[in-house]
């Protein structure tokens, strides 16, 4: 029997020590967690945490390890956590906050640097949004030159850094301004937001502040892979944060394209096309700096099917608990009956249970969230409904490159994804990681949703009850004389 293929990819990083920056976020958890598991051989990973809450970064780190995602690293061989070091410091501060002690640490040691820190807020203010994507990345482009040893330096964007774009290809595009001269203009040391409407104007044909910031972040780093071994990575994004919405009963209605398709990509194959571009880098292709970790059309969904898809998950596999209402609602495609749609079938309930809390002396809380849910649809917007279509021939050509072993183990195409299977174990981990529900709080999430199944046809029907008592007393009535 032949020897199994080599794990390559593995290989690369025995004995190496890795600096990741955003480890505290849902991709950097990912990306941790895969290295930690399969290139178990890796010396170190330092990992750039800042105090919060009062935590020690070394209470934090330890915070991101009891997350879910490690489940199976915790039971398999806990012992591996130990290769990780946190660096306390901050992407937000000068030079990244790090002491002299530690970044001549990381200047000695560094071979692999992974930044994924980044805002992802789409409603932050421009100050704000620039100093954590845009300069955080230009500090830590300093540090990349600094590392004596650095292989690899690979920075992850998104596939809407460029949103002016209908086609998106695998290339540097020019920035929305030169991202040297707008951080020359802004006062990071500003405690309030007066100079907001001010720069609101920088944003040119760009929605938001968030893929404004991230444009210039990647002009950052493509105008230095001349002097540094820089790899930019562009995945995309789920929709799934709008299933907790509409899993919770609070979303009634979506001002949604529908048939436009909607680009997204699971976390493990964005982190495994991260992995598999460093190894390219390394051993093959040094020329193809910039991938697109998107769908190809091959195994893009439309919007309606997505949430279609994700509707069923949550009112047949995986409920979430504390629902307000039976999931339901639909999408629309015309924005003047999704605002009536929304202020009958979201405000008036909001204001009505929220009532109903302060009666009971409750704090009322549905509205708020209402507000915010309408501020965060709005920014939504552009995003669904309209379409982009991304190329990615590079990232997926990158499976010529590995053997059969590695293409399993580093999946970064869409082949035999099951997309039922996909969802529901998003949505699971949607409920233990964001929520808190526990799996043993499922059978209770299931009788929830039963008794609001039966609440929400008997509202129905007593809709449709006083409806046909209206339109028989107002309408039938009189014409006929009856």
């Amino acid at each position: 029997m032949p020897p199994p293929d080599p794990d390559r990819i593995a290989q690369m990083f025995t004995d190496k020590s890795v600096f990741i920056t955003g480890g505290s976020g849902f991709l950097g958890k990912v990306l941790v967690e895969k290295l930690l598991r399969r290139c178990y051989n890796v010396k170190t990973i330092y990992l750039l945490i800042r105090n919060k809450k009062g935590k020690t970064p070394n209470e934090r780190m330890n915070d991101i390890f009891a997350n879910m995602i490690f489940d199976t690293l915790r039971k398999e061989n806990p012992q591996l956590f130990k290769k990780c070091k946190p660096i306390s410091g901050d992407v937000t501060q000068i030079n990244l906050g790090i002491s002299p002690e530690d970044r001549q640490v990381l200047r000695d040691e560094i071979e692999f640097i992974f930044h994924s820190a980044a805002s992802t807020r789409f409603d932050e203010t421009v100050r704000v949004a620039t100093r954590m994507n845009t300069r955080g990345t230009k500090y830590v482009v300093d540090l990349a030159h600094e590392c004596k040893k650095l292989k690899v330096f690979i920075h992850v964007s998104t596939a809407y850094a460029y949103p002016y774009e209908n086609v998106l290809h695998e290339k540097a595009y020019p920035p929305p301004a030169d991202p040297e001269e707008i951080l020359k203009s802004i006062n990071f040391e500003l405690e309030n937001d007066s100079e907001q409407s001010i720069h609101l104007g920088l944003l040119g044909d760009c929605p938001n502040t968030y893929t404004f910031t991230k444009a210039l972040a990647e002009n950052l780093v493509v105008k230095e892979m001349d002097k540094l071994p820089a790899i930019v990575v562009r995945p995309s994004i789920g929709p799934m944060g709008l299933f907790v919405g509409a899993g919770k009963g609070i979303i009634r209605s979506m001002y949604i394209r529908k048939n436009s398709r909607a680009d997204f990509i699971p976390a493990d194959v964005v982190i495994n096309g991260i992995l598999v571009a460093a190894y390219v880098h390394l051993n093959f292709d040094k020329t193809q700096r910039i991938y697109n970790f998107t769908a190809s059309s091959k195994h893009s969904k439309t919007w309606e099917e997505i949430i279609e898809l994700g509707k069923y998950v949550v009112t047949n596999t995986v409920p979430f608990n504390g629902i307000v209402w039976y999931p339901g609602g639909s999408l629309k495609e015309s924005k003047l009956v999704h605002n009536l749609c929304f202020f009958f079938f979201q405000i008036v309930p909001a204001l009505l249970i929220d009532t109903l809390l302060t009666v009971l002396g409750y704090k009322p809380v549905l509205y708020q969230i209402q507000k915010r849910i309408h501020k965060g649809s709005e920014m939504l917007e552009y995003f669904t409904t309209k379409e982009w279509e991304f190329t990615n021939d590079k990232s997926a050509g990158m499976n010529k490159y590995l053997n059969e072993r590695e293409k399993e183990i580093y999946k970064i195409d869409g082949e035999g994804v099951n997309l039922d299977e996909y969802f529901t174990n998003c949505i699971l981990g949607l409920r233990r990681n964001n929520l808190k529900e526990s799996d043993d709080m499922l059978p209770a999430a299931k009788r929830q949703l039963k008794i609001m199944w039966a609440l929400d046809r008997v509202c129905k029907t007593l809709l449709v009850l006083a409806a046909m008592y209206y339109l028989y007393k107002w309408i039938l009535a009189p014409v006929f004389r009856i």
